[in-house]
């Protein structure tokens, strides 16, 4: 559904999106706004700090998450590449029989996740009972009717050096930082010291992206490679989450639960810039909850788990007290509009959950702002009734304050559903 409306939603918005400003314009825009930002910040001079290991829920500033899990830059920011290669790999046909021998530390519901398959199906194929689990260091043989097939594990030794944390490594190399800890405590205990070598499973196709990280532009530079979801937006983890940097147009209501995957919170910052660049809104657009670092459950939301889900309050009227909630009277819905287009713009929308009495006045915004009437049929489920399994934009209960965007899995998200 979504790859279909994307490939109608984009040509349709043409226009619409060029109606004040062309794309040109906007895109040399932002390049040189991103540019000033850029260097006024100094990401390029970034270190991780040394400290002790902090794998917190919280938003850690002393080790900053733009540029600390860079894999292989060097201290002058040049790119000193490992001599990694990815593993040769044919899935073959599919859906077909395969055999997993298991890793220390992978979960049931991972593999669920990473073969496409039901967990219930993995335990009656392998004989595995309600409430078991697969052995925590053990190598297990399994059975697994794959509907996707992606390369297998494969264990790197990384050195110890000093300024480095569980945290810190965990992220160069994409893996959970407890998941390290526990293939290396045993051996090396809970400190340690320069020289170490430890065993890190990484994932090839997670690993390959760190390693060939081109970000788009300077902003997306700021947005470091690996983070990835685990499972479903309803039931999953957050892998090396990575938090919505900081940026002019907008503010974190929550940074603790601002984290999300690469491939989503790139396409957030570059949608959040082009709004600022092509609506005159002159106040900051409230940035909810996207995801806890780690992901999984989060109160009052029944997704939001993998950093694919993302909350913005409806932006207000200038002349409306900021602190009010955001009744329809209140809302300034030709902003609202125009922060929907900025986000459709990026092409990998994958649905937008809004209440359907909300809709009516966003569809009447975008009527009155020139939108054609192939786009409105492609993006705004309104008016064809609440239940219409038709645009981008849908119903769902709860969300009359808030757009809720999620975003589609990224490329290099194997594990992810």
């Amino acid at each position: 559904m979504a790859r279909s409306l994307r490939s109608l939603l984009v040509p349709a918005l043409a226009s619409t999106l060029g109606c004040e400003v062309q794309a040109a314009e906007v895109q040399g825009a932002l390049e040189r706004k991103a540019a000033s930002e850029f260097t006024e910040r100094q990401v390029e001079s970034v270190q991780v700090a040394a400290k002790a290991d902090t794998d917190t829920d919280t938003d850690a500033k002393t080790e900053t998450d733009t540029t600390d899990a860079r894999a292989s830059a060097g201290h002058d920011g040049s790119r000193a590449k490992p001599s990694w290669h990815m593993p040769a790999h044919e899935p073959g046909s599919l859906p077909r029989w395969i055999e997993h021998e298991t890793i220390p530390r992978e979960t049931l519901a991972q593999l669920a996740a990473r073969y496409d398959v039901h967990v219930d199906n993995l335990r009656a194929w392998n004989d595995i009972a309600e409430g078991d689990e697969l052995h925590p260091r053990r190598p297990q043989h399994l059975r697994v009717y794959a509907r996707r097939s992606p390369p297998p594990r494969q264990r790197l030794r990384h050195a110890f050096r000093e300024g480095e944390s569980w945290l810190s490594i965990s992220r160069r190399y994409g893996v959970d930082s407890s998941d390290l800890r526990a293939w290396n405590v045993g051996a090396l205990g809970r400190s340690l010291e320069a020289g170490e070598v430890l065993d890190v499973w990484v994932d090839p196709i997670v690993y390959d992206a760190i390693i060939n990280d081109l970000p788009a532009d300077l902003r997306a530079a700021e947005v470091r490679p690996g983070a990835h979801g685990v499972g479903p937006p309803q039931e999953g983890v957050l892998i090396a989450g990575v938090q919505i940097p900081p940026g002019p147009g907008y503010t974190l209501r929550y940074p603790n639960s601002a984290w999300g995957t690469t491939w989503s919170v790139r396409h957030v910052v570059a949608a959040l810039d082009r709004f600022r660049v092509t609506s005159d809104y002159p106040l900051e657009i409230r940035v909810g909850t996207m995801s806890r670092q780690r992901g999984g459950e989060i109160g009052g939301h029944n997704s939001h788990q993998t950093g694919r889900d993302l909350d913005i309050r409806l932006p207000l009227r200038v002349e409306v007290p900021q602190a009010l909630p955001p009744t329809a009277r209140r809302v300034d819905w030709r902003a609202t509009w125009e922060l929907v287009q900025a986000f459709v713009g990026t092409g990998v929308i994958e649905i937008i959950f809004l209440d359907y009495k909300r809709q009516r006045r966003l569809y009447k915004a975008a009527v009155e702002a020139g939108a054609s009437e192939e786009a409105l049929d492609a993006l705004i489920q309104y008016p064809r009734g609440f239940k219409a399994n038709l645009g981008l934009i849908r119903h769902a209960p709860g969300h009359d304050g808030h757009l809720h965007l999620r975003f589609p899995c990224g490329p290099a998200e194997s594990e992810c559903q």
